[in-house]
């Protein structure tokens, strides 16, 4: 590219210019961070020290008669002067609901005026910037964590999807597992490319990918349980994003099921699409790239061994490439008739078949002669017996002709998929392949899938928790008075600005959890109200699509049904918001829906424990009974 030609000649060099690392030592980005979630963990501990044994706490909270105006109480003020009505200013009294009373103190806390020293508030805010780096980094190895620990499982899981409410808790359960509706989403893409997937199914897989996701906000939300108002404001402001969710899913999957017009809409917009080729498959990442080598360095996860499970290559994958007429031929040999093969393994499934014959890939090693019209047996590898000196089964490996089919010798072993010495060209074991694949757990630790899963998600869950801590006590002292002010004018200042800024943030670090964990503390300790925060969500959701249309666009085959997958999403979303976020009455329903789930964690016997039991309900519980009902059904 341009940028490159340049760069060799202003080196006076004609090669191309390629990063060199340098000689691999003992440190590296994995030890690099850790070794900064460790500083944070560390910094939240001694913080806490400090606040609970060495410092003096000083009253901040406002007194039963401080009054604090916020621009939005000022310009409802004017506006009430210029109708000639008397607006009574209501301070901290009884007429106020305890949580009203909470979250106005917690403003007023950010509006007083600050009078910390401007060198300590710069070196704090380079501190929130250190704790928000960490805290991406932490969400990405807590990815990875979960990954190692139900990668397989959820891979799995995709085989049963068989009508949209099994579809629907499989999307939920898998993206809960992965802690990545990203994930969930290239395994929904690939299967469908691969045609083992309906487009139509894949629809209400996406539906609960939506919902799955929002389940990492959940869980930081619940960092905030030493302060019940954090908590409940914290919660709230997480799960508005679950009730969006669940209400457009309650709307808009009934109506596709009935008519699918997600599919349809969809495949008009998409079915010129061409596969990217050469340069054009490049895909456009912005913050991945830099977050991605941290995680990697730490534990880096075989996103391969999903794809095998999901698309069931668990017996063997053949890596000739048979004509169909070559296809035909071995089909005959094996299958009990024409286009039943259900005998061939005991993991066959449909998908198996196309044209009524065996796929290419699904072709086996070798085959044995059986007598009278029983199909000749098929093994994925060598036979124990009778197999040391097989048969070719094709005189002609260019035209694919055979002068042995359709009179097989019985007890003859035939090789079928195999190189030019007879030997077995089907890689088997595909699916017991590790999850963990490099960084520090594997090469230095040599820690098993699960040591490393374990591991990783305990400590980036005590990372996370105290990121949040740090960052929060930082802001307390940096963003108050006039910058609390100005922070809250930019939010509060239109909600479909709100919708552009939380789509922009997401596109730039491509992932609606990283966006919706990042503001959910902000909503927590009062900065941005719920009002606000629920278009910054809506979207984040709109900007996660728009990094599935990224992926989309150097998809290298089937890309017809990868953009049907993409917009479904994207469009999924967006009739979402135009149904709910318009009308103000309307509104009012999702954010009813969250204000209540936060108000339940202020119920002084159970409210702490609320949010733990709501998301092991909601996101493991609900889905996982459905999901081994349909499982149970299927076989």
């Amino acid at each position: 590219n341009m940028s490159d030609v340049m760069m060799r000649h202003l080196l006076g060099s004609d090669k191309k210019v390629v990063h060199d690392p340098g000689p691999e030592g003992e440190s590296g980005e994995g030890d690099a961070c850790l070794v900064m979630m460790f500083l944070v963990i560390a910094a939240a501990m001694l913080i806490t020290i400090y606040e609970k044994f060495v410092r003096k706490h000083e009253g901040l909270d406002p007194d039963a008669g401080d009054f604090i105006e916020d621009d939005k109480q000022v310009d409802a003020k004017a506006k009430a002067a210029e109708e000639g009505v008397t607006m009574t200013q209501v301070a901290l009294t009884n007429e106020m609901t305890a949580e009203e009373k909470a979250d106005q103190a917690a403003q007023a806390k950010w509006l007083q005026p600050s009078s910390e020293n401007p060198i300590k508030k710069a070196v704090l805010t380079l501190g929130v910037f250190y704790c928000l780096w960490v805290f991406l980094l932490t969400l990405g190895v807590m990815g990875t964590g979960f990954k190692l620990l139900g990668g397989k499982s959820s891979a799995k899981m995709f085989d049963v999807a068989d009508n949209p409410i099994s579809a629907l808790m499989i999307g939920i359960l898998a993206t809960v597992l992965v802690q990545s509706s990203s994930t969930t989403t290239s395994i929904i893409v690939s299967l469908v490319g691969a045609d083992e997937l309906s487009v139509n199914t894949a629809v209400f897989m996406i539906m609960g990918a939506n919902i799955g996701t929002s389940v990492t906000n959940t869980i930081v939300a619940m960092g905030h349980f030493a302060n019940k108002d954090d908590l409940r404001r914290g919660f709230a402001a997480a799960t508005v994003h679950d009730v969006f969710n669940m209400l457009n899913v309650l709307v808009f999957l009934p109506i596709n099921w009935i008519y699918p017009f997600l599919e349809k809409m969809t495949y008009e917009m998409a079915k010129s699409q061409k596969p990217c080729d050469g340069d054009d498959c490049n895909k456009t990442e912005f913050l991945k790239p830099y977050i991605s080598p941290y995680s990697k360095g730490v534990a880096n996860y075989d996103k391969k061994v999903a794809g095998y499970i999901s698309q069931n290559w668990c017996g063997g994958q053949c890596g000739v490439s048979f004509s169909s007429d070559a296809m035909k031929i071995i089909s005959t040999e094996v299958c009990t008739s024409p286009g039943v093969c259900s005998n061939v393994q005991a993991n066959y499934e449909d998908n198996w078949m196309s044209g009524g014959y065996l796929t290419k890939k699904r072709a086996p090693a070798y085959i044995v002669g059986t007598s009278g019209d029983d199909p000749a047996e098929f093994h994925y590898t060598k036979p124990a017996t009778g197999c040391d000196s097989p048969v070719a089964l094709f005189d002609d490996t260019e035209n694919w002709t055979s002068s042995v089919a359709d009179n097989l010798a019985v007890g003859t072993c035939y090789a079928v998929c195999v190189d030019d010495d007879l030997k077995s060209k089907v890689k088997t074991g595909l699916c017991d392949k590790r999850l963990l694949k490099g960084g520090l757990t594997l090469d230095e630790w040599d820690m098993t899938d699960n040591g490393a899963g374990t591991f990783l998600t305990i400590v980036s869950l005590i990372s996370l928790c105290s990121c949040l801590f740090c960052i929060v006590y930082m802001l307390q002292i940096i963003v108050k008075g006039t910058a609390a002010r100005i922070l809250r004018k930019v939010v509060g200042f239109n909600g479909y600005l709100n919708i552009v800024i939380g789509m922009f943030i997401t596109i730039m670090v491509q992932s609606s959890s990283i966006t919706t964990s990042t503001l959910t503390p902000l909503a927590a300790v009062g900065l941005i109200g719920l009002e606000d925060m629920l278009p910054l969500t809506l979207g984040a959701n709109i900007g996660t699509t728009i990094t599935g249309i990224m992926a989309a666009t150097v998809v290298t085959s089937n890309p017809v049904q990868a953009w049907q997958v993409a917009l479904c999403h994207l469009f999924f979303n967006v009739f979402g918001i135009v149904l709910w976020y318009p009308i103000p009455k309307v509104r009012q329903i999702p954010l009813n829906g969250a204000r209540f789930l936060g108000k339940m964690t202020t119920n002084p016997k159970w409210g702490k424990i609320f949010p733990l039991v709501y998301t092991f309900v909601v996101f493991f519980i609900i889905p996982g009974i459905a999901y081994a009902i349909t499982a149970a059904a299927t076989a």
